[in-house]
């Protein structure tokens, strides 16, 4: 089993750009394995490419990824240009996450059209296989049903064998498969249906789901002829507290989700609970699913110490 590697979201933090560089840089000095911000409309985020440039140049060994770009906001041959700069310009420390899109709000405001997911996920493969070409090849030409490229140049003289690590996450079947065949590292979610978070989400995400989750993920990649061996499985933990009265955070949530308090006390992604708690159920979910790779979404930056400190410390 891989050892654990840890990583700090940002996606509800505030970070002003003022603060960025002295924040990652204290991340960094926490001992966290990497820096994540994600790629959304609906609120006040700053330009993923923008912030991880400057993170990376701003440190010295934290690993600096997306979680995640979204598919149909930027055309694969910019991310296949932006994601070997990246790499290049940080040593290779930039980690690729990219995915096939599901804030619907996202789409409603900036005019996208938001297709059903299956065209979605056809138009990440496509793109995936698009960007792994440009890494590799002199040359690219791909005609699929979503994208049309004839002679595109090489993204970047990237080294022999050597190219960003792509991050695919997701919570159903044909999204994981697309994981299975491209992915170096695969976040097993929850399964986002109908374009928006919901109580479905919590309560079809439990540990035997997790589980299976994975069985199709080893399944598509033996599949691929892939060394499954090489994929490294990650879990976000979008809501992230540590408390010493966690009830009436659980109850608050079961509220507002109109699941019950157990549903949200059990679902694998929920790390709500003192810190013995959370070593606890990062420990369990490790043991029992093989996944390593645990990245923590708290609503505060303080909150990162307090993970640094209080859990991963125990935990390396």
């Amino acid at each position: 089993m891989k050892p654990y590697r840890f990583g700090a979201m940002t996606c509800w933090v505030n970070i002003p750009p003022k603060n960025w560089i002295k924040t990652v840089q204290h991340i960094e000095e926490l001992g966290y394995s990497t820096v994540f911000v994600p790629d959304h409309f609906y609120t006040i985020t700053y330009d993923p490419t923008v912030l991880l440039s400057f993170a990376a140049s701003a440190t010295k060994k934290l690993n600096v990824g997306t979680l995640v770009f979204d598919v149909d906001y930027r055309h694969p041959v910019i991310l296949a240009k932006t994601a070997a700069a990246l790499h290049l310009l940080s040593g290779g420390r930039f980690e690729f996450g990219i995915g096939a899109g599901w804030s619907e709000i996202d789409y409603q405001m900036s005019g996208i059209p938001f297709d059903k997911p299956v065209e979605r996920i056809k138009r990440l493969d496509e793109a995936l296989t698009i960007i792994r070409s440009m890494w590799t090849q002199e040359k690219t030409t791909f005609q699929g049903k979503h994208y049309h490229v004839k002679d595109m140049v090489k993204a970047g003289e990237l080294p022999q064998g050597e190219h960003p690590k792509i991050n695919v996450g997701g919570g159903g079947k044909r999204l994981l498969s697309v994981a299975a065949h491209h992915a170096d590292i695969v976040c097993i979610q929850w399964r986002m249906r109908g374009g928006k978070f919901s109580g479905n989400n919590i309560t079809d995400t439990t540990l035997n789901k997790v589980k299976e989750r994975i069985s199709w993920v080893k399944e598509s990649a033996r599949e691929a002829g892939r060394d499954l061996e090489g994929i490294e499985y990650q879990m976000m933990f979008p809501y992230a507290q540590i408390t010493d009265d966690p009830q009436p955070v659980l109850e608050g949530m079961a509220k507002l989700y109109g699941v019950s308090v157990d549903a949200v006390k059990e679902c694998p992604q929920w790390l709500i609970g003192s810190s013995e708690d959370v070593v606890d159920k990062i420990k369990m979910i490790r043991e029992e699913t093989g996944i390593t790779y645990m990245v923590f979404a708290p609503k505060d930056v303080e909150s990162f110490d307090k993970f640094a400190n209080e859990v991963m410390k125990q935990l390396t």
